[in-house]
């Protein structure tokens, strides 16, 4: 799903109705099974942290065709130039040539470059979205400089929380945020978590988060096997593999290592080398000290090294294959 980046999030305008149909309430969460839809990173007594939902496409597809693409016509470019004026006779009309063809191979590179890859490439490998349940706030980051912080209480009017649809594809789901102006406005959107294909995987990483802020750490899981964070942001080739696994799907997933492979290796390389250019995000001291947690915090949850590295736990790993079955019947 890449809305947000085309189409752009829109923005001084009223909240559309099938926005309203689908509102998330902070205090009414329904009896959904809590779940952090593989977009949690981080848990404690003192705070939840999520992925924003440009992270799970980080590198993927789209930049990999518009990446080649913009490669392969810079060389061919090249390729013809050294060719042309290597040739002694008619240097005119190998230069008349040359500008010719420059028109498309570098008008498609630009057209990738401000189209999507300025918005993949040496950005932030992910925008983080940390709810804070001492301090009662939700922050989202938005870039490591002054003001890149927006900090809003939680159970605000002025956040408004919902279902969200993909612009190319409808059926995607998402959870995102407006942040409203005292005219019901839309002023800032915001993402949290990954996309899926279903309301009902959205509302069960909502239920999470509305238990956690209401009722706390200890309270915000229905069943002990379901403690465990899955994802890790860090970009290693290992992590990049995982990833490009998770949204390949299951379809594909037998075939990772004959058939498939080719293009399983060629995202996994695209994915890595994409966040390689990219820094990581890092909050301000001050909101820092805010979500300090103490060092024998009895909740703070392990982070994992790598992508479903508890999973090796035969118990952990059977709750998560019985967790997806249930999820099937929803389709």
């Amino acid at each position: 799903m890449l809305t947000g980046w085309y189409p752009v999030f829109s923005y001084a305008r009223t909240l559309e109705q099938i926005e309203l149909a689908f509102e998330l309430h902070q205090f009414d969460h329904g009896e959904f099974c809590p779940d952090d839809a593989v977009g949690m990173t981080r848990l404690n007594s003192t705070h939840l942290e999520f992925v924003d939902r440009t992270f799970k496409i980080k590198g993927m597809a789209a930049t990999a065709m518009s990446a080649a693409g913009s490669i392969f016509m810079i060389a061919v470019l090249v390729q013809v130039a050294i060719t042309s004026l290597g040739m002694e006779d008619d240097v005119i009309s190998s230069l008349i040539g040359i500008a010719v063809l420059s028109v498309p191979a570098l008008g498609f590179p630009f057209y990738f470059w401000h189209f999507h890859l300025r918005k993949d490439l040496f950005q932030y490998t992910h925008y983080p979205v940390r709810f804070n349940r001492v301090t009662r706030k939700v922050y989202f980051f938005r870039h490591n400089g002054p003001g890149g912080v927006v900090v809003m209480p939680w159970g605000s009017p002025h956040a408004f929380f919902h279902i969200g649809r993909g612009g190319q594809d409808p059926n995607l789901r998402d959870l995102r945020c407006h942040l409203l102006d005292r005219h019901r406005q839309v002023q800032q959107t915001f993402t949290i978590g990954h996309f899926w294909n279903h309301d009902d995987d959205i509302r069960e990483q909502w239920a999470l988060i509305c238990r956690y802020m209401k009722d706390g750490p200890e309270h915000c899981f229905d069943d002990p096997l379901d403690r465990v964070i899955t994802l890790s942001p860090k970009g290693t080739l290992r992590n990049c593999w995982m990833l490009v696994c998770l949204m390949m799907g299951t379809t594909f997933f037998p075939l990772r290592y004959t058939l498939m492979l080719p293009i399983y290796g060629a995202l996994t390389l695209s994915r890595w080398l994409t966040l390689k250019t990219c820094r990581a995000p890092v909050f301000p001291p001050e909101l820092e000290a805010e979500c300090a947690i103490a060092p024998d915090d009895p909740y703070a949850l392990p982070e994992p090294r790598f992508m479903a590295e508890f999973a090796s736990d035969p118990a952990i790993y059977a709750r998560a294959l019985q967790r997806h079955r249930e999820r099937m019947l929803w389709r």
